[in-house]
């Protein structure tokens, strides 16, 4: 058996060789680093917004030229070039503009209010500091969009950043720093390309923050070292997202609605929903309605494909080992449960009668295969949708708005959904974060902040006489304590008292 293709080596759609993109020595990461550092003093005295507007460039400059990073997806990902444009380039204006409007938000100095009895003379104001250099680590799953929750606050919180891409999906990457080289200072938008070891060269580096999306058992230990080095971290690690499908849903459109969210990109989504609970009295109608609609999706490549390949042979092959496991123990195989024989296509797959036994229900799958187990009622869907060591998103399906709304709120993730699922991604100022596993993580919004910026509080004191509390101690200090406790405590009257002791105290540190 020949060995498996250098990862990013292989067009996924047609199995054909693409030329080799070279990748960097982990020894040659810290450079990057620098170079990056070097850049970021000059880029965090730019006013913000001189930064905005950089960014909003970029943005446009990436809708001008879709193009060509469009015929770069095509290549690494195999999915239809509609796809595509849709999923990872269309509304990165609006994204960017979104991306400012939060930056503006969560960047703001914050006025402290204190009380001028307690503090006289003094004001304080909080501000956001960029933290310095920021490393982005992103999977192959959208080369273009994952890095789109990073880069945008980083650069515009003043910081410089490198950008660690998929082994799988360097090309994409690459094409996004090149634009970058045009529109920001020199270094300050830094790229290294390979595999693992580059990647913890970065988390090693000297790097102030840093941003990992992935498995869980990698997010794990770079979350580890992350926190050996006192350096903040976002990490997200995946998904399981459940469906549930109640008896009053809107069957057509709910249908329509969850092969959407479960097949597109071919599930290779960590948001697609990859369980569904559906209550026993809609199960037959709907789950012969779902099948149905997902044996029409096309899978031959083509500009039209609705679904597309697996990105690379490792996936391929979990998807298969997670269908025969299901099948194995007692799953009814409804559609699909093959490869298609071209590139590293699989059949979009339906399995009926799943349980928490399998494979296919309990661990992410990352394909166009969906489990779907049958309930009795609400609770018992719920129940089992929360019985995940997953928590990215979940959503429930009924034409009663207020009972789906109070029924999300039960789900243990972090993207709740009523009659819809999981394209908060494109919208910069939802927080897209989760729980358990999944890592806790925040990408996007003013809430992800704290991976970008770090507060500074500066206070300033106008008073030129000492101050009451200083030393030296004495009986004054004591009674003038105990009334500033009385007052507090709603003994208004004591504080002409309190006055007359604080003029007393600052006579007595004066020397007076």
């Amino acid at each position: 058996m020949s060995a498996d293709p250098r990862p990013g080596s292989v067009n996924p759609a047609t199995g054909e060789a693409l030329d080799d993109v070279p990748w960097n020595e982990p020894s040659e990461v810290a450079a990057v680093i620098e170079r990056a550092r070097s850049a970021q003093r000059g880029w965090a005295a730019t006013p913000l917004a001189e930064r905005s507007r950089r960014v909003l460039d970029l943005g446009r400059r990436i809708a001008e030229q879709r193009h060509e990073v469009l015929a770069l997806l095509d290549i690494e990902m195999g999915r239809a070039s509609a796809d595509s444009l849709i999923s990872e380039v269309a509304t990165i204006v609006d994204y960017t503009k979104g991306a400012v409007a939060v930056a503006s938000q969560a960047l703001s100095p914050e006025r402290v209010s204190l009380s001028a009895l307690t503090f006289p003379g003094k004001k304080a104001v909080v501000e956001q500091v960029p933290r310095g250099v920021i490393g982005i680590i992103e999977p192959w799953n959208y080369p273009l969009l994952q890095f789109h929750k990073s880069i945008f606050p980083a650069l515009l919180a003043g910081n410089g950043v490198v950008l660690k891409p998929s082994e799988h999906t360097p090309r994409t990457a690459l094409w996004l720093a090149k634009l970058c080289e045009d529109l920001f200072p020199a270094g300050l938008v830094g790229i290294v390309v390979g595999g693992g070891a580059v990647g913890a060269a970065l988390v090693e580096g000297d790097i102030d923050g840093l941003v990992f999306t992935g498995s869980v058992a990698t997010g794990k230990k770079v979350a580890a070292r992350a926190a050996e080095r006192l350096i903040p971290f976002s990490v997200e690690l995946g998904g399981k997202d459940a469906a549930i499908v109640l008896a009053d849903c809107d069957l057509d459109r709910t249908v329509q609605g969850l092969v959407w969210a479960s097949m597109h990109n071919a599930g290779q989504d960590c948001s697609a929903v990859e369980r569904i609970y559906v209550e026993d009295a809609v199960a037959d109608a709907f789950i012969d309605k779902f099948t149905a609609s997902v044996e029409r999706l096309r899978t031959t490549p083509s500009e039209e494909v609705d679904v597309g390949p697996l990105q690379n042979i490792n996936q391929l092959r979990i998807v298969e080992a997670h269908v025969a496991d299901a099948v194995e123990k007692g799953a009814t195989l409804r559609c699909g449960g093959k490869a298609t024989g071209t590139g590293y296509g699989y059949l979009p797959t339906v399995l009926d009668h799943c349980d928490m036994g399998m494979d296919v229900v309990t661990e992410e799958t990352f394909g166009p295969v969906v489990a779907i187990v049958r309930v009795a009622n609400t609770d018992e869907a719920v129940s089992r949708a929360n019985a995940s060591r997953f928590g990215l998103g979940g959503s429930v399906w009924t034409r009663d708005l207020r009972r789906g709304e109070q029924i999300a709120r039960r789900l243990e993730v972090g993207l709740a959904h009523v009659n819809t699922h999981k394209f908060a991604g494109v919208i910069p100022s939802i927080p897209w974060t989760g729980t358990k596993e999944t890592g806790t993580g925040i990408a996007a919004s003013r809430h992800a902040y704290h991976t970008f910026a770090r507060p500074r509080t500066v206070i300033v004191d106008k008073n030129s006489a000492p101050e009451a509390f200083w030393l030296p101690v004495s009986s004054e200090l004591l009674d003038m304590g105990h009334t500033l406790a009385e007052f507090q405590l709603g003994s208004f009257t004591r504080v002409f008292r309190l006055l007359g002791l604080l003029r007393k105290r600052v006579a007595k540190v004066s020397g007076k």
